[in-house]
């Protein structure tokens, strides 16, 4: 019955030539994958590659931070026959040091702006598996994202470095001369803004990796800037008038204006008198190492207990 039954002696299925080609190139590994995601992930904080509304966010903040140096440059004839006649004080003006303490909420809000966007969206969308089945695993993965975040914020921290490098050289008579004088004044700007970037990336992103929604990873970022900065300030001005000794070290422990403090240890100025005497500026850049090591941790911990 078998042999004149057609179907039982056809084959069971076929095989169709969709034109797939094996992979030939070479095969780059571990450490080119990470490379790949990394400049993936700083095209994106940019909006690279994406509609132009994705852009909006990060370089209208970039130019707010920058905008009061930018100013100096543009003015620097103005601004230097001024100060020559006595009607401007250089000190009023921003310079490398003071520059982060002065302006440093607009760096929040880059943080608040673009932290979820490198790290929500693959949890949302459920593509981490993807990732973690490739070359990279989960610390690279995590470290690739902080290092673009750090790269992003250090770029942004640095072009008012360069604005006022070339304006203080155009405010002098001499500009040969000045490049020369002006060299140690802005080199310190390199290691505090390194410290900067990457205490405040690794703050960001840890918080923006417990939330799949943009929003709420946002909401996060802002609550803990605000809480961690203001509330131990508070605490601190309140303990001091009353003498106590113990609150002269909670400002290590606020973000902006520890960071702000580190920065008077690179270019070794005073430490401001409504700030405890008994704390010297090196304990605030270690307080920032220590905030940088803990923050990272906490994101390398998250992806690897994260479902993917």
């Amino acid at each position: 019955m078998s042999a004149g039954n057609p179907a039982a002696s056809s084959p069971a299925g076929s095989i169709y030539d969709l034109g797939y080609r094996h992979y030939e190139g070479k095969r780059r590994g571990r450490w080119f994958a990470a490379w790949s995601l990394y400049v993936d992930s700083l095209r994106g904080i940019w909006g690279f590659g994406r509609p132009t509304s994705a852009k909006a966010a990060p370089f209208i903040l970039a130019g707010l931070y920058a905008l009061p140096a930018v100013i100096v440059l543009a003015f620097s004839s103005i601004i230097s026959n001024s100060i020559a006649t006595g009607a401007t004080n250089p000190a009023d003006l921003p310079n490398y040091a003071n520059y982060f303490a002065g302006i440093g909420t607009f760096i929040v809000l880059f943080l608040i702006a673009q932290a979820p966007e490198v790290v929500c969206r693959d949890q949302r969308y459920q593509v981490l598996p993807l990732y973690f089945t490739r070359a990279i695993d989960r610390f690279d993965y995590a470290m690739a994202r902080l290092l673009s975040l750090a790269t992003a914020l250090f770029l942004v921290l640095m072009v008012p470095v360069i604005a006022l490098f070339i304006g203080d050289i155009l405010m002098s008579a001499d500009a040969f001369k000045a490049i020369g004088s002006e060299w140690p004044k802005a080199l310190p700007s390199i290691p505090s803004n390194l410290l900067i970037a990457a205490s405040v990336a690794s703050i960001a992103l840890a918080l923006s990796s417990y939330s799949p929604r943009r929003a709420y990873a946002a909401v996060g970022v802002l609550a803990y800037f605000l809480l961690v900065e203001f509330v131990p300030l508070v605490i601190y001005g309140i303990g001091h008038e009353a003498g106590a000794k113990w609150v002269d070290y909670l400002p290590l422990i606020t973000p902006n204006t520890g960071l702000s403090r580190a920065t008077d240890w690179f270019f070794g100025t005073p430490i401001p008198p409504d700030f405890p005497s008994s704390i010297g500026a090196g304990a605030y850049v270690l307080a920032g190492l220590v905030s940088t090591l803990l923050f990272t941790g906490i994101l390398a911990w998250r992806y690897r207990r994260i479902a993917a």
